[in-house]
């Protein structure tokens, strides 16, 4: 079995501009990589990548479009993140704005999770709520600009409260195993479902 560079190449050439350049190429196997290079080449698009290094653009910052978005996405969508006794939603409006600026489409929708009970008022839960296709970039946008710098605070406070022994003992390389091996299954996944679409029998 081998990876169909035809089939890959056609699956790269009906991208959108902003479509393909969304694609981080050191995340694509080999193969991908090299038709995900000659397909930006062929458009002019490398020159283009050149002018905003050079201009100090963030990588991840271009807005993508989603022309071809169904309209009825909401219906089959899927919760990015979520927040309980958030009152008047104010963190779910800070999420929505991050992924606004990208340029993701969202929507927020509010479930009682608990009834009012006494003098204790009932409880929501504020849902943000993205396309499905796009849940996983989502929820990374969101992680690095939201969720990751509140881990961090939460880390630094960590270990901070360590003793000078507790601390020294702590060898970033495991403790950063976990994370590690998330990013890796990720990777693998994509890939082998890229794989998977594009092989054929020799």
């Amino acid at each position: 079995m081998q990876i169909d560079l035809e089939c890959l190449r056609r699956h790269y050439s009906s991208l959108s501009d902003e479509g393909l350049l969304a694609l981080d190429p050191d995340d694509l196997i080999e193969v991908a990589r090299k038709c995900w290079d000659e397909e930006v080449e062929r458009r002019g698009l490398d020159e283009l990548m050149e002018s905003d290094a050079v201009s100090g653009d963030e990588a991840g910052e271009t807005e993508t479009s989603f022309e071809g978005l169904d309209p009825d996405w909401l219906q089959n969508a899927a919760c990015a993140c979520s927040f309980v006794g958030d009152p008047g939603g104010s963190q779910a409006s800070g999420a929505v704005k991050v992924l606004d600026d990208a340029g993701i489409p969202c929507e927020v929708t509010i479930v009682e999770v608990s009834s009012a009970l006494g003098r204790h008022p009932a409880e929501y839960e504020y849902r943000v709520m993205v396309p499905a296709a796009l849940n996983l970039k989502a929820s990374s946008i969101l992680d690095k600009e939201i969720f990751n710098p509140q881990l961090e605070a939460d880390w630094r406070l960590h270990f901070q409260s360590l003793t000078d022994s507790e601390l020294g003992a702590l060898n970033p390389n495991v403790i950063c195993i976990g994370l590690a091996d998330r990013i890796a299954r990720l990777k693998r996944a994509y890939n082998d479902e890229v794989t998977r679409r594009f092989r054929h029998s020799e």
